[in-house]
């Protein structure tokens, strides 16, 4: 009997839900600095680009480990690796909550990178084996709305929660959450229901598919495209929009976050009208590109907001997030590539690429500002950014955007209607 048959559609539904729930919480903890940046520079004596750095060191653990979680998915399937994976988020964010130094904190953030490694990875793993292949975009899509919830908690509702807790016990009550984060998963996670059907290509040497992957330029180009178009998430909703929004309309980090979590929303529904828009034009590529243009086009305004009402933030940021949501196919591509055995470890690859943009781009953006600071500081010798300082960090985004619309016309489409 075909493996996809052997359990019901609630079955599948309710195991992808709660490896969703882990991608979530992972979501909230990668994104929850950008409304504690304040705090953070006040506390550890940083300036931007020192910020930056604390908070990319998620990424440095997160990216390395992509390849090595897909190879072990791959291997052992997704109960295991997410019960630990959520303990290993505890650890961490219970290391950078009661850390005095800036190097423990940069080792928290390190953990947490290292535990969150394998939360997307187990989503679509789930979704390539359980789910038939014409449903791939759409789950992906689902599961990229998922990711963008966590951003949501971790916008107004963490803000308020933080200040009145201060980020440092907030921290603490987020590792608790990652126990019962923990349980869940070991509780009702099911690993795949026929480990007889898995072909041979399950038992070639952990570094044969790696080394399949890494001679495929075309992983490479997807990989680095998915990478510029993910920016608006990772070098802005991620750390430098909440800032950003506070100076430019001098508003506190509970509006400020408010607004910058518009782009989310607007994610959480373009992922799936991404999928959606795929059914009709039939090419992937194409609605990339769409996707990459008319958000790099949003972000100029993202900008320049500042010359605009502050409820006008609101709509630039959601049709931002809504234009991105196309991002999610680069893992679609990808996924067309490659046998199903080795899917796990293809789209580690991929999204080791993609996330690779929250090294480089976290601390650029963050040098940015630095370069165009004009020296003001606040009573607290906190660095304090101008306007324009922040519109040329800014920009950088619609330039990566366009960018990769014309990397684009490089790749080769397979299997354009899966």
């Amino acid at each position: 009997m075909n493996k996809k048959t052997t359990i019901s559609k609630n079955q599948k539904w309710f195991i992808w839900g709660v490896a969703a729930l882990f991608y979530l919480y992972e979501t909230f903890l990668r994104i929850s600095p950008s409304v504690m940046t304040h705090d953070l520079m006040r506390d550890f004596g940083v300036n931007s680009t020192s910020l930056g750095v604390l908070s990319s060191f998620y990424y440095y653990a997160y990216v390395a480990l992509q390849i090595p979680c897909g190879i072990i998915v791959d291997k052992l399937g997704i109960r295991k690796i997410i019960t630990c994976s959520a303990l290993l988020c505890v650890f961490g964010t219970y290391m950078f909550a009661t850390s005095e130094s800036l190097m423990l904190a940069k080792l928290g953030r390190f953990m947490i990178g290292a535990g969150s490694a394998c939360a997307f990875i187990s989503c679509l793993k789930v979704t390539v084996e359980w789910f038939s292949p014409m449903r791939f975009s759409f789950v992906a899509g689902l599961t990229n709305m998922m990711g963008t919830f966590g951003g949501i908690c971790a916008g107004r509702p963490l803000a308020v929660f933080v200040n009145q807790l201060g980020w440092r016990h907030a921290s603490l009550w987020f590792a608790a959450l990652g126990i019962v984060v923990a349980i869940i998963a070991w509780m009702f996670l099911k690993d795949h229901p026929d480990q007889r059907n898995k072909s041979a290509d399950v038992k070639r040497p952990m570094m044969e598919g790696v080394k399949i992957l890494a001679k495929n330029k075309q992983f490479w180009l997807v990989g680095i495209i998915g990478g510029l178009m993910y920016l608006p998430i990772s070098a802005f909703a991620e750390l430098w929009g909440v800032p950003f929004l506070m100076h430019a309309y001098h508003v506190n980090n509970e509006d400020a976050s408010t607004a910058s979590v518009m782009i989310f929303i607007g994610m959480a529904i373009g992922g799936p009208f991404a999928a959606y828009m795929l059914i009709h034009f039939k090419k992937i590529i194409r609605v990339m590109q769409f996707s990459s243009i008319t958000a790099g086009i949003a972000f100029i305004g993202v900008a320049y907001t500042a010359f605009f009402p502050f409820w006008f933030s609101f709509v630039l940021l959601f049709l931002a997030g809504l234009f991105i949501g196309g991002q999610v196919l680069c893992f679609t591509l990808a996924k067309n590539n490659i046998s199903e055995c080795l899917s796990g470890t293809a789209i580690g690859f991929t999204n080791a690429l993609v996330m690779m943009s929250g090294i480089v781009f976290q601390p650029f953006l963050g040098h940015i500002l630095d370069v165009f600071w004009d020296g003001a500081v606040t009573g607290y010798s906190v660095p304090i950014y101008s306007t324009h300082a922040y519109q040329m960090s800014i920009l950088t985004i619609p330039i990566c955007l366009l960018i990769s619309a014309i990397m684009l016309r490089f790749v080769r489409e397979t299997h354009s209607t899966e």
